[in-house]
């Protein structure tokens, strides 16, 4: 699992993760993701494009800092999210905590609302 941020605008940056959201690959990306999403005190659009496999603690981890985020004023939104990683946050509901977005434009878009 690896992770890398860039800008996505002045009040947003961009966070791709690449890999398995796997227990191995969360423990690797666990503190840099949730550091560089809530300490920079802006909103976050999570690249999930090269990401083939999440499990439980992947979503748990993504679930933390959206929350934590949240109570900090900030938003978190989910894009290029893959078929099968689709289909496992849709049979846990994860879009009524984070929204999904189909892909980076529309996730810039629910980010400005």
């Amino acid at each position: 699992m690896e992770l890398s941020v860039s800008e996505l605008d002045a009040t947003a940056q961009v966070m791709t993760l690449t890999g398995r959201l796997d227990a191995p690959g969360v423990e690797r990306v666990e503190t840099s993701f949730t550091a560089a999403a809530v300490s920079a005190g802006r909103h976050v659009a999570v690249d999930l494009g090269a990401v083939s496999f999440v499990g439980s603690l992947g979503i748990r981890m993504l679930i933390s800092v959206a929350r934590t985020m949240q109570r900090r004023g900030q938003k978190m939104v989910l894009f290029g999210v893959e078929p099968l990683v689709r289909s496992v946050f849709e049979s846990v509901s994860l879009g009524e905590l984070i929204p999904i977005a189909e892909d980076r434009a529309a996730a810039a878009v629910l980010l400005a609302g």
